[in-house]
């Protein structure tokens, strides 16, 4: 009996000991280098960020540092896919923008070409929408449209074909500007095409608008840089087609599809630099005849390169990536998605590509205004999210804690020459 006690007593000191020994080297987080501290937060969910701040008054003026919000902007493409939706909500009339987070993994495959699929998705990824209350920008019209985003910022406009407001802004810091409207003739009209990108080189944020120019009947490209107080008419250029683009800028240059009939000059790119048009050196299959059986096509990037999407036949969508930028010869097949092995899709359920994501998964969205996966090693489609019926949109993000105004001014842009507004952004364009 004397033992078993002995016994007992010796693992109650033993356990004591461990006890002591673990509180002897427990830190608080706070007390690791600054740095370290931005890196580990900067790898968080977006939501977790925000939860952070509610924790103490240390962690909310780590994730407010200027630093910190730096320090987030370079890590979140790596670390995160997000994207920016535009829900069709008849019951609210205003449009505020929703960042959903996605996993880059799949919890499970679903919808395999085994199976029986009847416009029904089995969700194999999850996705973290971030809560309205910490998306600061709404407007007071549903009336808009996504037109890019970049670093953080997000370009939009009001759909009006004499005279759309445009407007960038930063969702997170809920920071906005309203864009000056151009000089323009009363027999001037815009076509429904517009890009937003950065030029690296000038550190600048330049928004490109088209529009149809009479007489005569031509079609001519204004150029705005971000700070200042007016649009440029750079002169005459291809004529774009409407969403024909998805995440599209390479080699400083943005793309998009035009609607000339020459095979060559399918897609041009305008270097953000020099503001000039020059066309993309098409595939060198891309023949009369074979051009002729592509229904749809868009342009985009993956893995940092320029590809195409295109629905061939009406049978296949495929997917080709330029490996070496210019070159024509570079051009290279991704996958192909055979739509009569998959039960239940057609070639139009593809409406729109969104974004190729980190582990090669391809995001769009569909016919029925689903987002949807899919990815090509197994050869299997994922639900996302419902985004109702109507008019929805979707395009990727990369949600960022930097001032819009710090972003702008970066390249030395008089700060006099932007207005920032804050909470009811929506009256600025309404």
């Amino acid at each position: 009996m004397n033992h078993k006690q002995n016994t007992e007593k010796e693992k109650k000191i033993i356990e004591y000991e461990q006890r002591n020994l673990v509180n002897e080297h427990q830190y608080s987080i706070l007390e690791l280098p600054t740095i370290l501290i931005y890196l580990i937060i900067s790898k968080l969910p977006l939501m977790t960020i925000f939860s952070c701040k509610c924790v103490c008054k240390a962690f909310q003026k780590l994730v407010e540092d200027p630093y910190f919000a730096e320090t987030h902007l370079n890590e979140a493409p790596v670390t995160s896919t997000t994207v920016i939706v535009k829900e069709n909500l008849f019951y609210f009339p205003y449009f505020r923008p929703y960042i959903l987070e996605l996993d880059d993994i799949p919890k499970n495959s679903s919808c395999s070409s085994d199976h029986q699929f009847s416009n029904q998705y089995t969700i194999s990824r999850r996705s973290h929408g971030v809560a309205p209350i910490d998306v600061k920008c709404w407007f007071l019209t549903r009336n808009t449209a996504l037109i890019g985003s970049c670093n953080g910022l997000l370009c939009l406009y009001t759909l009006s074909v004499r005279k759309p407001t445009y407007c960038v802004c930063n969702p997170v810091t809920g920071e906005c500007m309203t864009l000056p409207h151009p000089a323009s003739c009363s027999t001037d009209y815009y076509l429904n095409y517009s890009g937003f990108g950065f030029c690296l080189k000038t550190e600048q944020y330049k928004v490109i608008r088209f529009m149809r120019s009479a007489p005569p009947l031509r079609t001519v490209a204004l150029v705005h840089t971000l700070g200042t107080r007016s649009w440029r008419n750079i002169g005459e250029a291809p004529q774009p087609m409407s969403r024909g683009s998805f995440n599209c800028v390479v080699d400083g240059k943005l793309h998009f599809i035009t609607a000339s009939n020459e095979i060559s000059e399918t897609v041009y790119s305008f270097d953000l630099e020099t503001e000039k048009f020059e066309p993309v050196p098409m595939p060198s299959h891309f023949s009369p005849e074979y051009v002729s059986k592509i229904s749809w096509i868009s342009v985009g990037v993956i893995s940092g390169s320029l590809c195409l999407c295109y629905m061939f036949s009406d049978a296949y969508f495929v997917v080709l990536a330029m490996q070496e930028y210019g070159i024509r010869e570079s051009w290279i097949k991704k996958f192909a998605i055979d739509i009569k092995f998959h039960c239940g899709w057609r070639a139009v359920d593809f409406q729109r590509p969104i974004k190729f994501l980190n582990n090669g998964e391809l995001l769009f969205l569909s016919v029925s205004n689903s987002l949807v996966s899919y990815n090509p090693r197994n050869r299997a489609f994922s639900d996302i999210k419902s985004l109702g019926y109507g008019r929805a949109e979707a395009i990727a993000h990369v949600p960022s804690f930097v001032s819009l105004k710090t972003l702008v001014f970066k390249g030395g842009i008089d700060q006099e020459n932007i207005k920032l507004e804050h909470q009811m952004l929506g009256q600025n364009i309404s």
